[in-house]
């Protein structure tokens, strides 16, 4: 059954804190959506970057900013020896501190396993970085350590080809994450004050990089996990299942995207090219309802020509965007799911595109970023280049990743913040601040 869905809930009403200088999560909170209204245009290699810095090590994780601070992961080592935790002034790209670690679970660096891939979290408290090596870690947001935890230890290693590449969630009181593989999967919630768990809720095993969302249904936390054939919505406080839709194809990579109580399902297939009428429904949108009682959903519409190969959709101003493997973007109206456009960007992306200021970024792999206008036209504003190259896909500002293909792992952009003034992004081994020198 088609819902209409107002354009109003297009806005996720709840925030972690209403500023525009914090953007504390992956996919900022959530909805990949900046309060900023200052946000930079245009820029390159060499024009409107604030600074650039080299990190210790890999990562495939997004930078997050609480006002004058950033905060960033990675690892190093040829068997991710090592776990590296920083603290980066905002505004001089000078370190204020850093944290050093040995992971629990150890791993051989290949193209396709995760270094660093999760995304920390941080509030008005403390910064929570999680590894995939199952360590868990608090500090303060001066860097002093307040309480850490493994999971490895307390449930097992990881099982997986491609290792562990969920970015936890926040609720006010918790720290939320997914641990979905080979082996026992799970959804647990961790208190903020002291690292021990309030709840923990067994799943089926299935293998996915997907992170769990943060969505409201009457001003209340609902978390709604999109992961390897289904779309799940769980209790905040008790960890229950709510509800769930199963027979999605194509969902192991990208998250689910909530827009206050609409939540938008990508995935890497459409109908097109397959028979299984399953595939009618991976990439759409639910409404969370009220039946009977009984915390559920609806299927609002589905979207058969949009893909979400890497990244997540985008919920921006009345609008959902879908990006594939291919650079091509179909935006779709988010109220009734008719397609406006599909059009091909400036190459594939994987980081997940940011709605800021009226306008739509899609950060691509390679450093070049696309920028359109919001709506239901197809209009570009920008094609910003941000690395220098020495040939098709291989920086030239940064040492190449051997035996890893065409592309230099080193200087893939996997990941952004974005504040007022600023955008921040990371690279493989770097960290950028694009804008001005000002936070």
């Amino acid at each position: 059954m088609r819902i209409v869905l107002s354009v109003a809930m297009a806005l996720f009403v709840t925030r972690v804190a209403q500023a525009d200088d914090i953007w504390p999560g992956f996919r900022g909170r959530g909805d990949s959506v900046a309060n900023a209204i200052k946000v930079p245009i245009k820029w390159s290699a060499k024009e409107n970057i604030a600074w650039r810095i080299d990190l210790p090590g890999h990562g495939q994780s997004s930078p997050v900013v609480w006002k004058d601070r950033v905060f960033v992961t990675a690892v190093s080592g040829a068997n991710r020896e090592k776990g590296h935790v920083l603290g980066i002034d905002a505004s001089t790209g000078k370190k204020a501190w850093s944290h050093t670690f040995e992971p629990t679970q150890k791993a051989k660096w290949t193209f396709s396993v995760s270094k660093a891939a999760p995304t920390p979290i941080v509030d008005s408290d403390a910064v929570y970085a999680f590894f995939e090596g199952g360590d868990l870690l608090a500090f303060s947001h001066s860097g002093k350590l307040l309480w850490s935890r493994s999971l490895v230890k307390d449930y097992g290693e990881f099982k997986g080809n491609h290792g562990l590449g969920s970015s936890p969630a926040q609720t006010k009181d918790a720290v939320v994450i997914l641990v979905d593989h080979s082996g026992p999967s799970y959804l647990v919630a961790i208190d903020k004050k002291n690292g021990k768990n309030r709840w923990k809720t067994g799943r089926k095993s299935r293998g996915s990089w997907a992170s769990p969302v943060i969505a409201q249904r009457d001003g209340k936390a609902e978390i709604v996990v999109s992961s390897n054939g289904t779309v799940a919505g769980y209790d905040a406080d008790k960890g229950t299942l709510l509800w769930e839709m199963d027979g999605i194809l194509g969902n192991t990579i990208p998250s689910a995207s909530a827009s206050g109580d609409v939540i938008v399902v990508g995935a890497g297939i459409s109908r097109k090219g397959t028979d299984s009428a399953k595939a009618a429904k991976s990439n759409c949108c639910l409404k969370l309802v009220a039946k009977g009682g009984k915390r559920s959903f609806a299927l609002a519409w589905s979207a058969d020509r949009a893909i979400s190969s890497y990244a997540t959709p985008l919920a921006y101003q009345g609008h959902a965007y879908f990006v594939n493997q291919a650079g091509v973007v179909v935006c779709v109206d988010l109220a009734t799911g008719k397609q406006q456009y599909a059009e091909r960007i400036d190459g594939p992306c994987w980081a997940s595109p940011v709605g800021a200021g009226g306008r739509v970024y899609f950060f691509g792999k390679d450093g070049t970023t696309t920028v359109i206008k919001s709506g239901p036209s197809f209009v570009k504003v920008a094609s910003n280049v941000l690395f220098e190259t020495d040939g098709p896909g291989r920086p030239g500002n940064s040492a190449s990743v051997s035996g890893q293909g065409d592309y230099n792992l080193a200087s893939v952009l996997y990941g952004v913040a974005v504040v007022d003034g600023a955008i921040y992004v990371r690279s493989g081994t770097a960290l950028y601040r694009i804008g001005s020198k000002q936070p």
